[in-house]
């Protein structure tokens, strides 16, 4: 029985995502927001796209975020969208939704979701590691803050922050469905495992089931850390992290067997919390434009079983990944240039179903290895118009892929501005040997033009 990786996190979103609007809606009435309508249409432009029936979506969608400058204790960055005649393409983004108490000049206290420079390698990377994903578009993941309660001092030559939760919300990948033990065809970024499978030499149907945890079970989970900054921000800095928290990535385990009286394959997944230990470090240094530096981070998953003896399931092997990186800047450009390469980090299966010689379902890394060059741009034209724009180059050796993504906004005024996004991919196939999350969507090339209104 051979599998594609699956990502199952997408059937736990709405529910997860709804159970923390529920606690935090009471909030919004005392929030300062701004408040971004969207029109947009979302194109997949590659000759060879076959991920779904359709190569064109029209979105409505809009973006409340609180203004920079606004002194109401409650900040706020949330995003949703709604996919004309595509329900699966659906999605909500609760980026930041936190109450802000500033108990002194230096010293804050957050509570609820907010985002932290926690290690600058998986900030620059969007790995997930640290912080969990919005993985709506795998191609273009942007990162959710954690959500707990914060401390933090924040002093000239040093900043101390500590963090501590009962909730957890992972990941939030692509939505999917099930409808008569088949997944849906409706979201080209949710991909699909196998449909059949050779049995006696003839191809066999395959049943799928999916064991979806409750949202107890998932969001009631530990987890603490802290920071320590030190340095001067305008010249030679360090930081160092610790956390120990559930991963973002839940393990996926698997049971499968054969109805011989139908001769078809059944396969169940189930998805289960696992926790891990981060150790990041950074150390940088600024001279007037020019600021390079590097980031590592040090990854331990834990080694306690969390699955019952019949289900296959992955074990994963400890990893450490370093980035060093380069940036320049002025008033109207910036360039950026860093390395990533990841030691470790192996997936392996064990149980019933486990093959040596066939990939596991799911990775913990989009790639091992790759290298980014970014340029961005803010351009002013008269008063009102401006043009901010950022366009990124990665390439993998390692991982043989190509990614090229583009993005820029117009501002017609203060109200009216118009948007696109692009992202185009050339990889060569995935294998044992070369898992990596890019090349599963080499065929989804992607153009997004729109136009966004601010009232």
């Amino acid at each position: 029985m051979a599998f594609k990786q699956v990502p199952v996190l997408g059937a736990l979103n709405t529910s997860l995502i709804g159970f923390m609007l529920l606690v935090l809606t009471p909030f919004f009435a005392s929030a300062q927001v701004q408040t971004e309508m969207r029109l947009f249409s979302d194109s997949f432009i590659s000759p060879t796209f076959e991920a779904a029936e359709k190569t064109n979506y029209q979105f409505v969608g809009a973006q409340l975020k609180s203004d920079t400058f606004s002194e109401a204790p409650f900040k706020m960055d949330v995003s949703g969208g709604v996919a004309i005649g595509a329900p699966l393409l659906n999605y909500l983004n609760i980026s930041e939704f936190y109450l802000e108490t500033r108990l002194s000049e230096t010293e804050n206290f957050y509570m609820g979701r907010k985002k932290m420079l926690w290690n600058e390698l998986d900030a620059r990377w969007d790995l997930g590691v640290w912080e969990p994903l919005f993985k709506w578009n795998p191609l273009n993941a942007e990162s959710q803050g954690l959500t707990g309660i914060f401390w933090q001092v924040d002093k000239p030559y040093y900043t101390l922050l500590l963090f501590a939760s009962p909730i957890f919300i992972p990941d939030q990948g692509p939505s999917f469905d099930i409808e008569n033990g088949s997944f849906v065809k409706g979201n080209p970024w949710f991909r699909r495992p196998p449909e059949s499978i050779r049995i006696w030499e003839e191809a066999t149907a395959i049943d799928y089931t999916f064991e979806k945890p409750s949202e107890t079970e998932v969001v009631l989970q530990n987890s603490f850390g802290m920071k320590l900054a030190f340095g001067d921000p305008q010249g030679l800095r360090g930081q160092l992290a610790y956390t120990y928290k559930p991963s973002n990535q839940l393990a996926i385990g698997y049971e499968g067997n054969l109805n011989v009286a139908e001769l078809k394959g059944a396969v169940n997944l189930q998805p289960q919390v696992f926790y891990h230990s981060l150790v990041g470090g950074d150390i940088s240094y600024k001279s007037d434009r020019l600021r390079v530096g590097v980031s590592g981070l040090y990854d331990r998953p834990s080694k306690d079983e969390i699955f019952e003896e019949k289900w296959t399931h992955p074990t994963f092997e400890d990893a450490v990944l370093v980035s060093p990186f380069v940036e320049w800047t002025n008033s109207y450009f910036g360039v950026a240039l860093q390395h990533l390469e990841i030691y470790g980090g192996k997936v392996t299966e064990e149980g019933e179903l486990a093959n040596e010689n066939r990939a596991p379902l799911m990775t913990r890394y989009p790639y091992q290895q790759a290298t980014q060059l970014s340029l961005m741009g803010n351009f002013s034209f008269k008063r009102t118009k401006k043009l901010i724009t950022k366009v990124s180059y990665t390439h993998s050796e390692k991982n043989k892929f190509d990614l090229i993504r583009v993005s820029a906004r117009f501002r017609l005024s203060g109200l009216w501005s118009f948007i696109g996004e692009m992202q185009m991919v050339k990889a060569e196939p995935a294998s044992q040997e070369n898992q990596n999350d890019i090349a599963q969507f080499e065929n989804n090339d992607r153009l997004m033009l729109g136009a966004a209104y601010v009232f």
